[in-house]
């Protein structure tokens, strides 16, 4: 359903896709780059079928049959094209080109990268037999799958790791250990299809150390964190605890002759097969840490105030160390990853880059005989071991390059990515947990939110928790009050009131000044708040800050790097906090050398500064996806710092319109981004933003806005039933919005708007508070909107057509002579303004003689034995008795009454 005179030029441009046959051949990092060009949403669907992508709202089985049905097909191809090959090479009567032509139809099927198919020069026949016992294991491998539950791929995936908590301080180790099962298996727990695709990455490390130190941080924490090169919404820096992509070798030049080097080029193909993510509502804690917490409360209601901190900060720390501070959330992922690693030591500085030419070299080699199913038995060490480098000892001539696989999940046994892969896609009790994501939840959330019934004060112990864990940390979780704030507050404004008169140079004592303070107001206050709130949020302190640099940038310093370590010192990440800093992203871009340019965060306080914000978010992540030789590692840190802008935007929004009142408005706003996973109270959006969730904002931002302000001006009612047939409906449009999900969404808007709704949609509100029929409500929500107002009112109409009757039906009495004149003019009166079109209608039917005087028996015995006559009238002349028959009745099929003719 693709419009293909927009995206045929698409795939040609950006991907030289000029015929159908190549659309098989593309792969995620392929849509990504497409992806960007998405203008609605539900594109972003249609283009993940084209590229045979995985549909995540799939579930597990459905996948899992899939997965083996292609892997039949697969090898089926190959096989015929394996049988092809051999007969074109026995029978010696075909040229070259078609025989290279089959063998590339081969390696295709065989889902093998073109960088790695066989050399020209490879022998056919050595080609034709590895293939050969490559497709007879796969065979063989199929049927021999073993799948286990949902849940028990949660538990045993990397030893229970999606089920263990993690310890979020300053320190990587922390972040690294491994810890105690801190929460149970959600119950109803289900897997989903994966929401990322199979990459291919390379890595280079100058030290062992880093290269285990990335090693192991993909094990624990996942792909999201460790290649993001700043992980803004963890709050720590994963390069800071280890340097793993830069050497760490001196660059004095007579030292490097002395110093022995290393180099490790690495590959590894990552393959995500499942996600989830555990929601909030969902996450208990096990019951080893129930316990451990339990009798942490015990203890704290036996021991003497006095010696409560000392007691809560020792239990705490053993708490936190064996069990962790917070969960991961996710979106977590399931899958494997194959690796591939050369490495090199013995040589001299100055030979390292030689020495990473050949070992990259040698690597290429081996990856491509692990795929084509040769594994160790290609001896690659042995063409690449024998260098000599001219002008140096004998003695590092015979430098050997050391070649070898290691997995993450899948079968151990082998080192052929094609048998390792098939054995990982059958059997799911192999998976690993492959990426953790950054959506992290505190332990005292847990205790708030799910555990009201196993504390007795849960407040107390959630409390309890959160301040020894920023006593052990010495990271803020809370906003603090009382007369060290309030110092601490004045003593801050009275400080940036000196910074004005300070003179615009680079001076390294100034910023020392700057940090002196910062220190001082965190020891008093135990909280960065008044820094942010009301130092960094001066004016003055922001021109200060954003003229060093520019200074800097013109006529850099020879302590360029210290400067940067000051000004890191400052902001990190305390900026991102700051409400209004506008230029906050020229600092930071030079402080962490940004390759790309980051839109700036200006100071959003209309619907229309968040729109452009969010399209500049837009255009950055299509500047890092489109950049040459882009990878899928920058586009996934691109949509990370995107996320986190728009985060803030939307946060700087909501917070002006709060000030201003304007509760409409920021409903609207709210809407829209809360559909596409905005968390109001921890004001971040749950997934990563692309630029399909991107355009679907700014769309629906600009159009619902302009809807409502036109509405508006013609009546308050329509407006606000615009809001909430909004808020009932609005999403992508390759979802759907469930009941529960309305009833959600419908009590939020109650309470977010209270007392501000119009007479007209409280009424309306009231009618449907008993019994919720979400297509009736949005139907009179439409009607609203379109101003038919009458359409919704039942009780006005009621009210309405009774005194209408009233009015027509007015009875006389008896002619009396005691009967008043008076009496007389009033029914006259009461006639006159009975309903026209009434009146009207009985004429037309002939009953204008009964009515208004009281019928009589002889009058209800023509009606009764004339309209009873047949089931349905047959004459027009039948009609008006009958129609008189179901109205004194009351029979609320004369709405219907049609006259038959029988012929």
């Amino acid at each position: 359903g693709l419009d293909d005179a927009y995206w045929l030029p698409k795939l040609s441009k950006i991907l030289g896709v000029k015929s159908r046959e190549a659309l098989k051949h593309l792969q995620y990092e392929d849509y990504l780059k497409l992806e960007c060009e998405v203008r609605y949403p539900w594109e972003t669907k249609a283009l993940q079928k084209l590229l045979e992508l995985t549909d995540n709202k799939a579930t597990f089985e459905e996948l899992q049959k899939e997965r083996l049905e292609m892997t039949k097909q697969r090898q089926e191809a190959a096989k015929l094209a394996l049988e092809e090959l051999k007969e074109m090479h026995n029978s010696h009567s075909h040229g070259k080109d078609i025989i290279r032509q089959k063998e590339e139809a081969l390696w295709q099927a065989m889902e093998i990268p073109k960088a790695y198919w066989a050399p020209p020069e490879k022998s056919l026949v050595d080609v034709l037999e590895s293939i050969q016992k490559l497709l007879e294991l796969q065979e063989s491998s199929v049927g021999r799958g073993e799948n286990v539950s949902d849940t028990e791929v949660l538990r045993r995936a990397s030893g229970g790791l999606a089920l263990q908590g993690i310890y979020r301080t300053s320190s990587f180790a922390d972040m690294l250990a491994k810890r105690d099962q801190l929460i149970r298996v959600p119950d109803g727990f289900k897997l989903a299809g994966p929401e990322q695709g199979s990459l291919l990455e390379r890595k280079e490390f100058s030290s062992s150390a880093a290269e285990a130190a990335f090693t192991k941080s993909v094990e624990q924490l996942g792909f999201s964190m460790s290649v993001s090169a700043k992980a803004s919404f963890w709050g720590f820096n994963v390069e800071a605890g280890v340097d793993y992509s830069s050497s760490s070798q001196s660059e004095d030049t007579h030292q490097s002759h002395s110093e022995q080097s290393y180099v490790c080029i690495t590959k590894y193909q990552y393959i995500p097969l499942a996600s989830c993510y555990l929601q909030k509502h969902q996450l208990r804690l096990s019951d080893s840490a129930l316990r451990e917490l339990q009798d942490i409360e015990h203890l704290l209601n036996i021991t003497q105030e006095a010696d409560r901190p000392n007691m809560l900060k020792s239990r705490c720390a053993s708490f936190f160390s064996r069990f962790g501070s917070h969960v991961n959330q996710g979106p977590l992922h399931f899958g494997g990853i194959f690796w591939w690693k050369a490495s090199m030591e013995g040589f001299r500085a100055e030979q390292q880059e030689e020495m990473k030419r050949q070992a990259s070299e040698a690597l290429n080699c081996y990856v491509g005989a692990s795929y084509r199913g040769f594994g160790v038995s290609m001896d690659v060490s042995k063409s690449s071991s024998q260098a000599s480098f001219q002008g140096t000892d004998r003695s590092s001539a015979h430098t050997v390059v050391q070649l070898y696989v290691t997995n993450t999940g899948g079968p151990s046994e082998t080192d052929s990515l094609p048998q390792w892969k098939l054995g990982l896609v059958t059997n799911n009790s192999t998976w690993c947990v492959i990426d953790r994501g950054f959506q992290l939840i505190p332990v005292w959330d847990i205790i708030l939110f799910n555990h009201s019934s196993d504390f007795k004060s849960t407040y107390q112990m959630s409390s309890s928790l959160r301040a020894a864990y920023e006593a052990l940390t010495n990271h803020s979780v809370g906003t603090m009050f009382g007369e060290e704030l309030v110092s601490a507050v004045e003593e801050a404004r009275a400080f940036v009131e000196c910074v004005k008169a300070w003179e615009m140079t680079v001076d390294e004592r100034k910023l020392l000044t700057l940090i002196d303070f910062k220190q001082n107001l965190h020891e008093k206050t135990k909280t960065h708040s008044v820094w942010i709130n009301v130092c960094l949020s001066d004016k003055a302190l922001q021109e200060f800050l954003v003229n060093t640099v520019l200074l800097c940038k013109k006529s850099p310093p020879e302590n360029t790097t210290y400067i940067k370590s000051l000004l890191s010192c400052l902001l990190d990440p305390h900026v991102y906090s700051v409400k209004d800093f506008p230029r906050s992203s020229v600092i930071m871009q030079w402080i962490f050398h940004t390759e790309y340019m980051l839109p700036e965060t200006p100071s959003v306080s209309e619907l229309e500064d968040l729109t452009k914000t969010l399209l500049q978010m837009k255009e950055y992540i299509q500047e890092v996806t489109y950049a040459p030789e882009t990878s899928a590692s920058a586009i996934h840190e691109a949509k990370i710092k995107a996320t986190l802008t728009a985060s803030l935007a939307v946060y700087s929004l909501l917070q002006f319109l709060q000030e201003r009142a304007q509760k409409d408005i920021e409903l609207l706003v709210l809407l829209i981004t809360t559909s596409m996973g905005y968390q109001v109270e921890r004001s971040t959006f749950q997934y990563l933003l692309g630029c399909p969730e991107i355009n679907f904002m700014i769309n629906e931002m600009q159009m619902g806005h302009k809807e409502y302000l036109s509405l508006k001006e013609q009546d308050v009612y329509r407006a606000q039933a615009f809001l909430l047939l909004t808020g009932l409906t609005v999403t992508p449009e390759h979802k759907e919005v469930s009941p529960e999900q309305k009833k959600q969404r419908l009590v939020f808007m109650e309470d977010q708007m209270k007392n501000l709704w119009s007479t007209e949609i409280k009424t309306l509100l009231e009618k449907h508070s008993a019994f919720k029929d979400w297509e009736m409500l949005e139907s009179d929500l439409h009607s609203f909107v379109n101003g038919r107002l009458d359409d919704t009112c039942d009780d006005l109409k009621k009210k309405s057509i009774i005194k209408d009757m009233e009015d027509t039906f007015q009875r006389r009495e008896p002619s009396s002579q005691s009967k008043s004149k008076s009496d007389g003019s009033e029914s006259k009166a009461n006639q006159a303004i009975a309903n026209q079109k009434f009146l009207h209608l009985l004429k037309r039917l002939g009953l204008e003689s009964h009515y208004p005087r009281k019928m009589g028996t002889e009058d209800f015995h023509i009606v009764y034995r004339t309209s009873l006559h047949d089931s349905q009238p047959s004459k027009e002349n039948e009609l008006p008795f009958y129609f008189l028959q179901k109205l004194l009745t009351v029979d609320y099929r004369v709405r219907y009454l049609t006259c038959k003719d029988e012929s």
